[in-house]
Formats: C-alpha cells, structure tokens, sequence
C-alpha cells in the first residue's frame, strides 16, 4: 500500500493499556513524515483530557482495557470512544482488538469509530489505516455490520 500523502503531519493519539505495543506502535507511527504521536497513555482516564489537550486528528484506541472499572472512569476503549466523539467530533477513532469479534465491530460502530483493525496487522496496514480515517474514509463498512448483526442474531 502507498503512502497517502499530507500536507501537514497526521497528529494521532493512542490509549492501549500494554505498554509494550502503546511504545511499540508510537515508535512505528512516529518513524513517518505525514504522521506525528501528539499523545498516549495506558490509563483510560486520563485518555479524554489528552485528547483535549493534544488535540489529534486520529485517537488509536484498544478496545479492551484492563484495570477495575469506577464510577468517574471509562471501562472500556468503546467507552473512550464514545466520550471523544461525545466531545470532540472531528477527531477520528481507530478501534484496535487482539480479537476478530462480531459484536466488538457493531460495538465499534455504534460507538463512532471510523475503523476496526486487528492488532495483528502489518505495521504498514495500520499506518494506512490511519492515514484513511484521518482523510475521513469509513473502514468500517455498512454491510460488513449488516453481516455481523446478521450473524448475532439481531
């Protein structure tokens, strides 16, 4: 896949509570001219006030976050999700799971992301990944959810 190109860098920001992959896929976006790391962090809630102050284009969002759940705090990525689309409706949010999952990309969906990519890809397909969302392209397309929901049974 070719590099998309940008005017000005893609300013992305990721939340994944692994700190090994969160520096590994900063590393791996950081390395491109058109893409920039404005934040991360691996603490769900200070994820929505990061996203205020650093301002992204694209949020890299893990859809399955560990730690307890509390009242003030997000449970999930989905939930980070919806929070930033809540409060910040340009910014484009890129679900990452571990797992293939049904109802994890209807979740997506009906949370707001732009995408739902597999933390399996190849480094160069999330890249572009990013850089589609960041256009305002949908990867998550309406007769992929169509089937989902199908499969489910709803």
């Amino acid at each position: 896949m070719g590099e998309i190109a940008v005017s000005n860098p893609v300013r992305v920001f990721v939340l994944d509570d692994h700190e090994a992959y969160l520096a590994g896929i900063s590393r791996l976006i950081d390395a491109e001219q058109d893409l920039e790391v404005v934040g991360r962090t691996t603490i769900r809630s200070r994820a929505l006030e990061q996203v205020a102050a650093c301002r992204p284009d694209v949020a890299v969002l893990d859809i399955c976050l560990d730690g307890p759940a509390t009242a003030s705090a997000p449970t999930t990525g989905l939930d980070v999700c919806r929070m930033i689309q809540f409060a910040h409706p340009t910014v484009a949010c890129l679900m990452v799971s571990a797992f293939a999952n049904d109802q994890a990309l209807v979740d997506a969906d009906r949370a707001g992301a732009r995408g739902f990519i597999l933390k399996q890809i190849r480094g160069s397909e999330l890249l572009n990944a990013i850089r589609l969302v960041a256009r305002g392209i949908h990867l998550l397309e309406q007769r992929e959810i169509v089937a989902a929901l199908a499969r489910l049974g709803q």
